[in-house]
């Protein structure tokens, strides 16, 4: 069996081309990881719900977790789909409400995310392309069922303005105690609870299942990787990650276009 036994995967980027698939050769190693032994997980800043598909594809939806929101929920689907929560890190409610209402009043559009469900405050451009990108559909329009609650969300995400460049940052800055941002893609503000990042997320499943550092792997091509990079015995990066990623690695895999993710499994279950 190979050392490695848990190897956390990021998707977009890393599992998916840039035009969203998986190729035959990444679905087939990761069945070949599988069938060595090898837990492969996707951590992602996407929702469950948002990956719920992908691990359908790769054959993986009733056998390994996943993580998502960043590392704020850890979950396993069963083999008819639905979602066991096993580690759950939400915002304070009180404080994701600061956190709209001011991002409301700076004429920001908010997205709200809370288990499996997503609800926004304006359809607009993001909205359409997490819904094509994802193949998720949202569940409501953001509103007093959720402000008015006590329950916070997993995640607060506000997309770039077009119309003002600065006006993510400038929340990004003024967040209260409570919240912590991630700024991620082009430009969008992922909000999460203090502590949170994927490595937050891969700990718990390290700890799981009484793993040691040496025997965990990360692969992935974005700055919220670098958690896990730090955490993972072994850290990979894609060919397509940034300079600034590349150095914090152990190696740099192939790119996204060039079945980079396989290429890592195969080097990581022959070590």
């Amino acid at each position: 069996m190979p050392h490695i036994r848990l190897i956390a995967s990021d998707v977009d980027g890393t599992l998916l081309t840039p035009d969203h698939r998986i190729t035959p050769a990444v679905r087939d190693t990761v069945l070949r990881a599988r069938a060595a032994g090898v837990d492969v997980v996707l951590a992602s800043a996407r929702g469950p719900k948002a990956m719920k598909h992908l691990l359908a594809e790769l054959g993986t939806l009733d056998v390994g977790p996943v993580i998502s929101y960043q590392g704020a929920l850890v979950g396993q689907y069963s083999s008819d789909g639905v979602l066991d929560v096993l580690h759950s890190t939400r915002l304070d409610h009180g404080v994701a409400r600061a956190v709209v209402e001011a991002a409301l009043a700076a004429g920001a559009t908010v997205n709200w995310y809370d288990d499996e469900q997503w609800f926004y405050s304006e359809w607009n451009g993001y909205g359409e392309w997490e819904a094509t990108a994802t193949g998720v559909q949202p569940d409501g329009q953001l509103g007093p069922d959720q402000l008015a609650g006590r329950v916070g969300p997993h995640k607060l995400m506000i997309p770039p303005s077009s119309e003002d460049p600065a006006l993510v940052p400038r929340l990004a800055a003024a967040l209260p105690e409570g919240a912590v941002g991630h700024l991620s893609g082009e430009g969008y503000l992922e909000i999460v609870a203090p502590g949170v990042d994927k490595s937050h997320g891969l700990a718990q499943l390290r700890d799981d299942l009484g793993l040691a550092a040496d025997q965990v792997a990360a692969v992935g091509d974005g700055p919220n990787d670098l958690g896990m990079f730090a955490l993972a015995g072994t850290a990979v990066a894609m060919a397509n990650a940034s300079e600034h990623v590349r150095a914090q690695a152990t190696f740099v895999t192939a790119s996204n276009l060039e079945d980079g993710l396989a290429g890592a499994i195969d080097s990581l279950l022959a070590r």
